[in-house]
């Protein structure tokens, strides 16, 4: 019985690691302008919430389902209202069903 006990407690940690684990990419495009006062940037950002989103199959590409939102970069620029743009930043967030997706565009 304490066996048994043990290895579905186990199993239970398991699955549970590999549901919660994640993948975090992070990447951005400066552009190359003298940007004295970073912090009068404004910030705009948009992000899709997808399932099966945290793999991708060789030859058929990513496996992600839109469930809401909309990760464009035109999106995230009527978002902050940026007529000027200084940098585009794209994060994903994988997790095994589930990913999140964003453009954050900073400007004037």
């Amino acid at each position: 019985m304490k066996n048994i006990k043990f290895n579905l407690i186990t199993s239970i940690i398991i699955f549970m690691s590999i549901l919660l684990s994640s993948c975090t990419t992070y990447q951005t495009n400066l552009k190359k302008e003298n940007i004295k006062n970073i912090n009068n940037l404004k910030k705009g950002k948009s992000c899709s919430h997808n399932i099966f989103g945290g793999f991708s199959i060789p030859y058929l590409g990513d496996t992600a389902i839109r469930i809401n939102g909309d990760e464009s970069v035109i999106s995230a620029i009527k978002n902050g209202k940026i007529k000027e743009i200084y940098a585009v930043d794209k994060l994903k967030k994988n997790y095994i069903l589930y990913s999140k997706r964003c453009s954050i565009i900073y400007g004037k």
